[in-house]
């Protein structure tokens, strides 16, 4: 399927790209007949729509990862044939490359340009409702076959894949492969009608679980501030720091706290973070954001700040690359299926590539815990 879609890229590299966007939209618990998200318990349904910039969607590729049992191809494909000249046969909608692999989770499917005069352009996929067959060509093309299995009419949200969850598995898992190469979309230039320009969309997902789970350093603030007295207080220069421990002036699924002060040397930021409540919701959380459980610091940092943190030690270990500017610990579990886990403390201290563990360990004693008031 991967070299299917190089060849689609091809085409679409051919023409002008502009700012189209295609959105793919994950629906849990939905199998795609119009009862929407929750009206159908194990099934779950992927849609595609359109930016309104160009002629609709000319082709696309799809690749979803988790614990699927069964993914189906929804993408339509017809054909009419006139049955006084049986070689002459009309075609219209995704029937090039029409493809599902069962077992890595993608589906393809684009207009067949290969068909040339045959091919019926199928103009606004994923912009405005329709039907395949209004594009009938004549009267004469009288024997028609839904060659895809799929019907003929769609709706401005396009129904592209529909599939169900390995029995006793968390739906909620089923996520987009965004790095995937195969995810991947193209429109019609146009909607006038002629010609078969098309180019290669950017991609938005929406609705899966890591488009929206939360927890990470930014230079901006974003969410209800959270920390005591404004601000998770971090001390001392020069590769040294130590943070207190702040107990937030609230648990809360969302929120931010800015950190004061930390500088710009090179190195990593330590974010510990104490997360409780719904206890599958809070497993969850750690599956995708404790990326430093392993890490060389870990041991060492539960040595000198479990003792700070109310209730025992932290639970999550959050790495990522110190950088320039304002610090802000940002989160916001409060959109999807982990919305019962909350963040009660936090500290954060930073470990340039400089700093010696025997340099933490003597700021170690200076740690100090910001109770809420």
């Amino acid at each position: 399927m991967r070299k299917l879609w190089l060849g689609v890229i091809g085409v679409a590299a051919a023409s002008t790209a502009n700012a189209a966007i295609v959105t793919y939209t994950m629906s849990y618990n939905d199998d795609g007949g119009g009862g929407g998200a929750g009206s159908a318990p194990g099934v779950f349904a992927v849609y595609a729509t359109d930016t309104s910039d160009n002629g609709g969607i000319f082709g696309l590729g799809l690749d979803l990862q988790g614990p699927i049992d069964f993914l189906g191809n929804t993408l339509q494909g017809v054909s009419w044939k006139k049955t006084t000249v049986p070689t002459n046969t009309k075609y219209a909608g995704m029937l090039a490359g029409f493809a599902t692999d069962a077992a890595a989770f993608k589906i393809s499917g684009l207009q067949d340009l290969s068909k040339g005069t045959d091919m019926i352009p199928v103009r606004g996929l994923g912009q405005v409702n329709g039907d395949l067959a209004t594009l009938k060509p004549d009267a004469q093309h009288t024997q028609f076959t839904d060659l895809n299995g799929n019907g003929t009419v769609y709706n401005s949200n396009l129904l592209i894949a529909v599939g169900t969850v390995l029995a006793g598995a968390d739906i909620h898992n089923i996520k987009f492969e965004r790095t995937s190469v195969d995810n991947v979309a193209s429109v019609w230039q146009d909607s006038s009608g002629t010609g078969t320009a098309n180019f290669k969309a950017d991609l938005k997902y929406v609705g899966d679980v890591s488009a929206q789970d939360v927890f990470t350093v930014a230079g901006t603030a974003a969410g209800t501030p959270r920390a005591t007295d404004g601000k998770i207080v971090v001390t001392g220069s020069n590769n040294k720091y130590s943070s207190e421990v702040d107990a937030l002036t609230s648990d809360a699924n969302s929120g931010t706290a800015s950190v004061q002060t930390i500088g710009d040397e090179a190195g990593n930021l330590y974010v510990m973070a104490k997360i409780t409540g719904d206890a599958t919701a809070v497993g969850n959380i750690l599956s995708q954001f404790n990326n430093a459980a392993a890490d060389g610091e870990a041991a060492h940092l539960h040595q000198l700040y479990d003792s700070q943190f109310d209730g025992g030690s932290f639970n999550l270990l959050y790495r990522t690359a110190n950088f320039a500017g304002a610090k802000n610990v940002n989160w916001d579990f409060s959109a999807g299926p982990n919305a019962g886990a909350v963040v009660d403390q936090l500290a954060v201290v930073p470990e340039p590539a400089t700093m010696s563990l025997l340099g933490l360990g003597a700021l170690g004693l200076l740690a100090r815990r910001r109770r809420n008031a």
